[in-house]
């Protein structure tokens, strides 16, 4: 239960300051993997591939599946709760306060340099995503191999998924139902 607890205190946290959707969490489970080892890197992905397989928005997600892992069921409602109590307070206070200081220049400067932060979060998170899952330092430490150190298959998937991404903007279940398609026949 103290982990639990634990937990839920710190995905209290992240939810306060969380700026900028889903994708900014990702960074505080770095943080968390560092401080707690609650789960290690390797999982991240893992998370972020059934966050966004599942219906809801990726944060909610993502904390839902830490929960589980750290606390299981009870875990899972402790920290769901406690990643969306902040944004609730804080959306309903901002709301009332934006609508009626909408044209206030100071405001809008605000948000204007908020923008650029949460790109960089999100920026940042696809970085060590993408290291997590096309390089393997440790491996190459041991072996001094350079293919070792390179997946080749998995950074030639992460291309192809980018520019198939971006041609399929409009609708990315596609691109959800290649990529599970396209991983179970390269991992046969």
């Amino acid at each position: 239960m103290n982990s639990i607890l634990v937990l839920a205190f710190e995905y209290f946290k992240i939810g306060a300051v969380a700026i900028g959707g889903g994708y900014t969490v990702i960074p505080f489970l770095y943080y968390l993997v560092e401080k707690y080892n609650w789960f290690d890197v390797s999982e991240i992905t893992q998370m972020i591939a059934i966050s966004n397989l599942t219906p809801g928005p990726i944060g909610i997600n993502m904390a839902t599946f830490v929960g589980i892992k750290v606390g299981g069921i009870l875990g899972a409602a402790f920290t769901t709760v406690a990643f969306m109590v902040p944004s609730f307070f804080i959306i309903t206070i901002l709301s009332k306060f934006l609508k009626r200081n909408k044209e206030n220049p100071l405001i809008n400067n605000i948000m204007y340099g908020l923008r650029p932060a949460a790109v960089a979060l999100i920026g940042v998170a696809g970085l060590k995503i993408m290291n997590a899952t096309c390089f393997h330092l440790a491996k190459f430490r041991e072996t001094f191999n350079f293919w070792d150190l390179i997946s080749l298959k998995a950074l030639i998937l992460l291309v192809f998924f980018t520019i198939l991404g971006l041609k399929m903007r409009k609708n990315p279940m596609i691109l959800i139902v290649i990529s599970i398609i396209v991983g179970f026949v390269v991992k046969l």
